[in-house]
């Protein structure tokens, strides 16, 4: 049936309408019978993208998007609204792609360099963001929009002086959106400055001044995270579940913590509950696939099998072939298993490239750093001890923690990134020490022996030998083709080396021989955790390490199980449960994954 201008119009009126009233399937029919049509108007493509956006149907909004583009070449605004879609799955070159696309049209246009400016701000390239945000805002000086990206450039990168100056010079009504975006970059440059208290009250002030902004109980869940306040930050999140049922990133958020403080059953039930609402939900089905076999849920089993992988976006893809590869791997379909795994890595990769030779480049320089020139030794005693667990993520580090935090002297830290940072902040190696134990000292200052659980600080290992004389490195070890698979199957998401079977071997094989030579060079300092004899015969192997530490002997020792930390690695599920073998020797099972990298492993008793 044919209509003519005035009447195509109308219906896109009422589609809109049927939209902004949540009339969804009413909406989406209008839009699918004109466009059937092929009644291509500009507003039609717009209007109908804007909508499989909101409704998370990316690929037929980014399809609508080129459409528009190639029917609509001058018009800036779609060019726009695809690289905020590439953004979102984090593809970033196909953002920036399209992004020049759009400056061959105009070269100078505000908005295209403020899309420039958040794609560089999200993958860290802070010098060109605020390059274009720069470019951006002196075409528009009494933007505000853009100065306050620019604030939050300069917090991500560490300028909070700076950022303070501009969010102070912002005249802002208090009751306006922008005036709520400029507070909670307030608090995160609070955050920053590790004043938490201060950055906690901004938030629940402005949690009173916008009740309605859902976005502020993820905000403060977000602090509370940081903060390791787990308890608390179940508290604000069932307050905002209770307040929004339907956002779903409130709910994602408390079943995060739910699983982290070992509340199990409830972060099942949570993603249970999201998937009720959102039956596709990639990150959800993931969550779940980790600690939950869907036994109960045969409804779900299906529609998570019966996804075309091919149909989805970048992000939910990886997360869908993750959550695959898991469930056929509790159902002892290895082969499946490999299948998906394969997929969901290589997509990773596709997305970010390895950080492999990063971490070798980092390696190599603090091994021939000559730091006895450098550093004069403290031989000064020092009530506090660190230990520093390190090895290759997924090597048994999170149960051998467990173990430690049961003395009561323990201050469990986890995965802190303080040595790394310190480093970074100082050019001077005298200086380091300190600002890693002031960053200490706002965990917990009264405890006398601190585990930092960062593995990859074997990599600053003469730093540590130098910096701070009364600590000890705990080398945890794990057979190594049971690492390298365990690593494969883990959707690290700062970790891009793991998306490799080739360079997580390569970096195995130089973690091997950079704590061989360091363990020659700095002899009792540095004990090997065997973490395959520990599972096998726990009280011989556990009483040898609370010997080697110089503790008293105690039963409890051997029930990890029990401690009631808080845990935020990939094994926060897995550690809840007493020790056992069970995943030793599993690599046997996905030999013909493991086959191009077996033969590069040195030979020892697998």
């Amino acid at each position: 049936m044919q209509h003519d201008m005035s009447e195509i119009m109308q219906y896109i009126q009422i589609a809109k309408k049927k939209h902004k009233e949540g009339k969804l399937n009413q909406a989406n029919e209008i839009y699918k019978k004109l466009i059937n049509q092929k009644i291509y108007t500009y507003d039609l493509l717009i209007s109908y993208g804007l909508f499989n956006r909101e409704i998370n149907n990316l690929i037929l909004a980014k399809n609508l998007f080129f459409l528009t583009i190639k029917k609509y070449p001058l018009v800036i605004k779609p060019y726009l609204l695809l690289a905020d879609l590439f953004r979102s799955e984090n593809n970033i070159n196909d953002a920036l792609k399209i992004l020049n696309d759009a400056r061959k049209i105009e070269k100078f246009n505000s908005d295209i360099d403020y899309s420039f400016s958040i794609t560089y701000k999200l993958i860290k390239q802070f010098k060109e963001a605020i390059s274009y945000i720069d470019s951006a805002i002196n075409i528009q000086p009494n933007n505000n929009i853009y100065k306050i990206l620019k604030a939050d450039i300069l917090i991500e990168s560490f300028q909070n002086d700076e950022a303070k100056i501009l969010l102070k010079s912002l005249k802002l009504q208090n009751n306006s959106n922008l005036y709520l975006q400029s507070q909670i970059l307030t608090s995160k440059i609070y955050i920053n400055q590790k004043n938490l208290k201060m950055a906690e009250k901004i938030l629940l002030k402005l949690r009173k001044l916008f009740n309605s902004d859902k976005f502020l109980y993820l905000n403060l869940s977000d602090l509370y995270f940081k903060n390791k306040d787990l308890k608390k930050g179940i508290l604000i999140l069932k307050e905002g579940v209770n307040k929004f049922p339907n956002f779903i990133p409130i709910m994602f958020n408390l079943a995060i913590m739910y699983r982290n403080l070992g509340f199990l059953d409830l972060s099942i039930k949570t993603h249970l509950e999201i998937l009720s609402k959102d039956k596709f939900n990639s990150n959800s089905y993931y969550e779940l696939s980790t600690m939950y076999n869907f036994s109960n849920h045969n409804d779900l089993l299906k529609t998570l099998f019966s996804v075309d992988i091919e149909n989805l976006s970048l992000k939910d893809k990886i997360y869908i072939c993750f959550s695959k590869a898991n469930v056929y791997h509790s159902q002892k379909d290895y082969k499946k298993s490999a299948h998906f795994l394969t997929i969901a890595n290589e997509e990773k990769l596709n997305l970010q490239e390895s950080d492999l030779k990063r971490k070798l480049n980092t390696g190599q320089f603090y091994r021939n750093l000559q730091l006895e020139k450098i550093v004069d030794f403290d031989e000064t005693t020092i009530n506090k001890q660190y230990l520093f667990i390190v090895g290759m993520p997924r090597c048994g580090s999170t149960l051998l923690e467990s173990i430690l935090s049961l003395n009561n002297d323990v201050k469990d830290m986890g995965e802190v990134l303080f040595l790394e940072e310190s480093l970074k902040k100082s050019d001077d190696l005298l200086k380091v020490k300190k600002l890693y134990e002031d960053e200490v000292k706002l965990i917990d200052s009264q405890k006398k022996i601190y585990t930092d659980k960062n593995l990859f600080n074997f990599l600053y290992c003469p730093i540590i030998y130098r910096l701070f004389p009364n600590a000890r490195i705990i080398y945890c070890k794990r057979n190594p083709l049971d690492n390298i698979l365990s690593i494969y199957r883990t959707n690290f998401l700062n970790q891009s080396f793991s998306s490799s079977l080739k360079d997580i071997t390569e970096l195995y094989l130089y973690h091997l021989e950079l704590m061989d030579d360091y363990k020659k060079m700095f002899g009792s300092i540095i004990y090997l955790y065997d973490h395959d004899s520990v599972v096998r015969n726990p009280k011989k192997n556990i009483q040898s390490l609370i010997n080697w530490l110089e503790w008293e002997w105690d039963e409890k020792y051997l029930s990890p199980q029990i401690s009631n930390r808080s845990v935020f690695t990939a094994s926060s599920a897995q550690i809840r449960q007493k020790i056992n073998s069970n995943s030793s020797g599993y690599w046997k099972k996905y030999e013909d994954l493991l086959k191009p990298v077996r033969d590069l492993i040195p030979t020892c008793d697998w």
